[in-house]
């Protein structure tokens, strides 16, 4: 049986640090194809992440709005954050709750997850729905400066997108999961 081309994975020819800074990684790979062709890589590695969709008990999103240093600018999207090395991503999704919104969720719902950047980062992302909300309030990170969440039903939420208010990719696809988890609990 020969193997299906599409399928070959390249064999790693080599691995050159180029820079390290807390939970990141950078590398320059060197990758074989099958065809025996090399080609560089680089690559950020990334421990993995979650992002919540924080429904209350009214169906309002708790949004928070959070400077992103490389856009410049502040961004409104849904809590999110970065696993620790080993860490299970429930575990992180309810420390993050906790520490972005200021409520711990009785529920967390699995709702899939996604490739963020795959032609440079391995940061995979898990995304939960977080009900049944009570006040339970964590530190931030001391990283971070979040303020107060930002309530909005989802259709204000995909009123925002249509907008250009929210701009934040991992927000636009909570709202494509949530939609389909909510089809198939429906159906």
């Amino acid at each position: 049986m020969t193997s299906d081309p599409v399928e070959a994975i390249p064999a790693l020819v080599r691995s050159e640090p180029l820079a390290e800074h807390r939970y990141l990684r950078i590398t320059r790979d060197t990758i074989r194809f099958p065809d025996g062709h090399e080609a560089d890589r680089a690559v950020v590695w990334h421990p993995g992440a979650v992002a919540l969709v924080v429904e209350d008990g009214d169906g309002r999103w708790l949004l928070v709005r959070q400077y992103r240093h490389p856009t410049g600018g502040n961004l409104l999207e849904v809590p999110a954050g970065t696993m620790e090395p080993g860490e299970p991503p429930e575990v992180t999704a309810a420390r993050e709750v906790r520490e972005e919104t200021g409520y711990a969720a009785g529920t967390l719902v699995h709702l899939g997850g996604l490739w963020m950047l795959p032609g440079y980062c391995s940061e995979y992302m898990h995304f939960y729905l977080a009900t049944d909300l009570r006040p339970d309030p964590l530190p931030q990170d001391h990283d971070e400066y979040i303020t107060e969440p930002v309530r909005l039903s989802l259709d204000e939420v995909e009123a925002a997108i249509d907008a250009g208010v929210i701009q934040d990719a991992k927000t636009v696809v909570a709202v494509g999961l949530l939609r389909r988890y909510r089809a198939r609990s429906a159906g």
